[in-house]
């Protein structure tokens, strides 16, 4: 396979600089930019390709919250792990909400960080456990029987492509794997965020999540 090419971002340089040696150590990783804040990591990107950002949330000029925004709506296709050395729910649910593929704290385990960027570039999220119950516990003054009347509602094709979706496919690449038009996956796209009232991809993983639709190792 290719290597994974990741960008670290965060103020610090000290682990800045031991993260990314970490994971260059790593037979599949490689480490292509270094930055120190959003609004360096934004100016790098105009030149240099990346699948997987390593996004701090305290930094100066640009903080990781206002880059997580920046960097979804220019950069789509990067997939963003978010790193704090908080690991409160509001921070962890705001971030997944944002559009962060996974949400970690500095201070995990090692095998954790490297699980988290195989499977947010292999499969779209990684739900760690803290993760899992933030997520749950988020929505879990929501109306259970408004959850379950809506989850019922989808039809079972429009089930397996919400988990498609839960997997970072594109609806050219679950087309392809369900032998329908693209124009048929977005018309089902479409009805699902209806049904679901999901605003965005994020959202509707938080929601599949919680209806057991997307299962979370």
């Amino acid at each position: 396979m290719k290597k994974i090419r990741i960008a670290v971002v965060d103020d610090h340089k000290l682990f800045r600089e031991s993260l990314a040696k970490f994971l260059d150590s790593e037979n599949d990783f490689n480490v292509h930019l270094l930055a120190s804040n959003g609004s360096e990591l934004l100016n790098l990107l105009k030149s240099i390709r990346i699948d997987v950002v390593l996004l701090d949330i305290r930094m100066p000029i640009l903080d990781g919250w206002q880059t997580l925004t920046l960097l979804t709506e220019r950069h789509p296709k990067i997939r963003v792990i978010m790193l704090s050395m908080y690991e409160s729910e509001s921070y962890i649910v705001e971030g997944i909400k944002m559009g962060a593929r996974s949400f970690l704290c500095k201070d995990c385990e090692t095998e954790t960080l490297i699980d988290a960027i195989y499977t947010v570039h292999s499969e779209g999220f990684f739900f760690d456990k803290v993760t899992a119950r933030a997520l749950r516990n988020k929505i879990a003054d929501r109306n259970v029987e408004e959850i379950r009347l809506n989850h019922e509602s989808l039809t079972d094709r429009e089930t397996q492509i919400v988990q498609l979706i839960c997997t970072g496919k594109s609806s050219k690449e679950i087309a392809a794997l369900l032998f329908i038009s693209v124009r048929t996956v977005e018309a089902h796209r479409k009805s699902i965020f209806r049904k679901t009232e999901c605003k965005n991809t994020a959202t509707l993983a938080i929601y599949a999540v919680k209806t057991g639709i997307y299962q979370i190792n």
